[in-house]
């Protein structure tokens, strides 16, 4: 016997209280009268009545009363075992088929182990393969044809993802509740240490059995590109520089030859020297690169065992800056000054500022700019205006800067909101550092915005920064496949002192980049990262990929309607997206399977003990299970049938010391 809450037999002390009230009862006597007591010593009274005990099976049946009930509050309960019908047994074979599975024969190794297993099954009993990388895959449904078993296993090639052990368990913990099946789980791998999450992402199903196979050996030197820094955009061969990273993992320390490709032709090399167990960096300098898209790669010889990470590829684009159409209005052309400034002033920005007057929009081929700048426009002509949401509809974006132009009109262009109220002079809230364009810029504590309209901000929209008073500053909005965004605070220094601080030039270059698309840009991603096509659903213009094998990767459905795709294998895809931008896109093996060491034995132990450590019984077989059988009722029971007996020895007692008339 137990008890499921054993704090509540802490009430049961309670019991002194009835006992305390029944030594405490008052013992009455009848006063007589006396003349005098003055010739009588004082000294106490004292009555050995007072300290007996009376009514003692009232007192027991109130003392019972508080014990029964602590008894029930703490759920007292004993196990029964039970028959119950058995589950149904079900084999997982699982083989891990990530990146790091390529070294030596270590997935030939998983795959004979895989065999072995299936040769192994009973004739009738079902059986699965799935494979795991970074997600799990099932290669075939529960079979008991152990061919199309062993075709499946012959079926697995190694990815160059990640592997996930918890992944793996997520979806065996999924299998152990719908299936109603009891898993006996064989998972093939090399027990990768990174692969393993934190231990509570561990946690098998109560009905799930694991058997651990490990291929490889436990000390396997490897040495790999560990990563490569480099501009996704050149504008000045003489700036360009690129790091990489060679790193060394359970190795000794060695002379490598690194050396940059440039469309497969060797750009410069170097020696690098690679201490034991670490990690060494070396550039390259001012390197040429052709105008357009540039498929670069950094290699290092000799080879070794896991030679798909000897190489790091990464895209780069040579091209001339880009340019940003400034609109001013009433025909003063010295609004973009602080604006122009602050772009001219900041290196390698990869823009040019085009200051023209809004008048001139409709004669301009809008798609040959970066993005659009209207700084205060007041009230736009319909006419412009329908041109510019053309534009940010097919992908295009605007920033617009509100002045007092623009709170007299009482309405942002474009974005179609009402100005509403007045703020006073108010300085700027914290900022979120993780916002992609304000990523990197300091703070506006110091800057003071004056009087001016506040944005009321649309339920599709988001302000990205405050005022200290809670005032949009900034607001987000999407406009089909474009982006908008809206400065509750003009550019030319009218409606607040920003141009005069030093976070204006910042500001400028990070919303500037993010407006023309550079943020999304990457030299290199690792493989099973999910790359945008779209921005919206309503956007039916086609997208493509062209993948490393030069094949059309998206069904024409999947064209028109995909919003993402994810880059599976390690090379160059080329990507139009819905937008009409053209992407190169560089994907490399992901580099946490580089590091080759294994998981210890007492965390593989410990992985195997989260589940059923029970043999798996055989279709049709009978389960004994042990549950606790709670006798919190019966207690109840008891608490009642005390209550009312005491209350009727209560009553009985009451009558008897009833005074006399």
């Amino acid at each position: 016997m137990g008890f499921l809450s054993p704090w509540f037999l802490a009430a049961i002390a309670a019991v002194g209280l009835p006992i305390w009230l029944h030594l405490l009862r008052q013992y009455r006597q009848t006063p007589r009268p006396f003349s005098s007591v003055m010739f009588f010593e004082r000294r106490s009274q004292s009555s050995v009545r007072h300290k007996r005990l009376r009514y003692l099976v009232l007192l027991t049946l109130r003392c019972a009363l508080l014990i029964l009930l602590a008894l029930a509050f703490a759920n007292p309960f004993v196990n029964r075992t039970s028959a119950t019908a058995g589950r149904r047994k079900l084999t997982i074979i699982a083989v891990d088929r990530s990146f790091s599975m390529r070294y030596g024969r270590d997935l030939d190794q998983a795959k004979d182990a895989a065999r072995r297993v299936i040769a192994s099954l009973p004739g009738r009993d079902l059986a699965q393969v799935l494979a795991i990388d970074s997600h799990v895959e099932a290669m075939t449904q529960p079979e008991v044809d152990k061919n199309a078993l062993r075709s499946a296993v012959d079926a697995i090639h190694a990815t160059d993802q990640a592997s996930s052990f918890g992944e793996l368990t997520r979806a065996l913990r999924v299998m152990d509740q719908t299936t109603g099946m009891r898993l006996n789980v064989h998972f093939v791998s090399d027990m990768q240490e990174s692969s393993m999450p934190g231990f509570r992402d561990l946690r098998l199903g109560p009905h799930t059995t694991l058997v651990l196979h490990r291929v490889g050996g436990r000390a396997r030197p490897n040495w790999a590109v560990e990563s490569v820094t480099a501009p996704p955009h050149v504008y000045d061969a003489n700036s360009t520089r690129l790091t990489t990273t060679i790193t060394g993992w359970q190795t000794s320390a060695v002379l490598r030859k690194v050396t940059l490709y440039l469309d497969n032709k060797a750009v410069a090399s170097k020696e690098v020297e690679i201490p034991a167990n670490g990690r060494a960096q070396t550039e390259f300098l001012a390197f040429n690169v052709p105008y357009g898209f540039h498929r670069g790669e950094v290699r290092i010889q000799p080879h070794d065992e896991l030679s798909q990470d000897d190489s790091f590829p990464f895209a780069v684009e040579r091209s001339d800056p880009q340019k940003v159409l400034f609109l001013y209005v009433g025909g003063r052309a010295q609004q973009a000054f602080y604006y122009k400034a602050a772009i001219e002033s900041a290196s390698n920005t990869g823009l040019i500022i085009d200051p023209e007057p809004i008048e001139r929009v409709s004669s301009l081929d809008l798609s040959k700019f970066a993005y659009v700048v209207l700084n205060d426009p007041g009230a736009v002509d319909s006419g412009i205006a329908q041109k510019l949401c053309g534009y940010l509809s097919r992908g295009g974006a605007v920033f617009i800067a509100i002045g007092r132009n623009t709170d007299r009109a009482g309405k942002v262009p474009l974005y179609g909101s009402r100005i509403v109220g007045e703020h006073d002079t108010e300085r700027a809230a914290a900022l979120n550092a993780d916002e992609p364009m304000l990523r990197g810029l300091a703070q506006l504590e110091n800057v003071q915005f004056f009087e001016n309209g506040t944005v009321a901000v649309k339920p599709d929209s988001r302000a990205v920064a405050r005022l200290a008073d809670g005032a949009p500053l900034l607001v987000e909005a999407r406009m089909g496949e474009g982006k908008l965004l809206v400065f509750d605070s003009s550019l030319d220094g009218t409606s607040s002192d920003f141009p005069l601080h030093a976070s204006f030039v910042p500001f400028v270059v990070q919303t500037g980049h993010y407006l023309a698309g550079f943020e999304e840009t990457t030299p290199s991603l690792a493989a099973g990262t999910a790359i945008p096509l779209r921005k919206t659903r309503d956007q039916s213009t086609a997208a493509d990929v062209i993948g490393p094998g030069g094949k059309h990767e998206l069904s024409l459905n999947d064209a028109s309607r995909a919003m993402s795709y994810t880059l599976l294998e390690d090379g160059f895809y080329e990507i139009q997206r819905a937008d009409h931008r053209r992407l190169l896109a560089a994907v490399h093996a992901d580099r946490r399977e580089s590091d080759l060491r294994p998981a210890p034995d007492e965390t593989l132990d410990l992985w195997r003990n989260t589940g059923d450590s029970q043999p798996a019984v055989q279709s049709g077989g009978i389960e004994k299970q042990t549950r606790p059988w709670s006798l919190w009722r019966y207690a109840m029971f008891l608490v009642l049938l005390a209550a009312v007996m005491e209350s009727i020895f209560a009553r009985r007692y009451l009558k008897e010391e009833k005074p006399a008339v």
